[in-house]
């Protein structure tokens, strides 16, 4: 699974990179919304692990790219998310396990 994860907070950053790749995903990461288009618009991404520019990255975006939003705000961020094309939002802190739980969601890597 190719993964685009964009996260300012740079400890953050590190530590899903860390752990997605534990998990055998492809990551790349980076802690800047506009350098995250121009990877979106250059390369194929499953998902997008992120809790900015959602619309910018879905309308550069090659291909089938779905949005995972980890944000560390309530409302009415989470439903400005879904409302930008999020699939699922889930709330700081959030249990790793959760969003390991719909990464491997059926259908998810048959579309990789």
């Amino acid at each position: 699974m190719r993964i685009l994860l964009v996260e300012d907070a740079p400890d953050i950053r590190e530590v899903f990179t860390v752990l997605l790749r534990v998990e055998g995903a492809d990551v790349t990461a980076t802690g800047s919304g506009r350098e995250a288009a121009e990877l979106a618009s250059r390369r194929d991404f499953d998902v997008v692990l992120s809790d900015l520019l959602i619309r910018q990255i879905l309308t550069t975006a090659r291909g089938r790219t779905r949005v995972i939003v980890v944000t560390g705000y309530g409302e009415p961020y989470l439903t400005r998310a879904r409302q930008a094309g999020a699939e699922v939002v889930f709330t700081k802190p959030v249990e790793w396990t959760r969003i390991l739980e719909w990464l491997e969601r059926p259908g998810l890597a048959a579309s990789a």
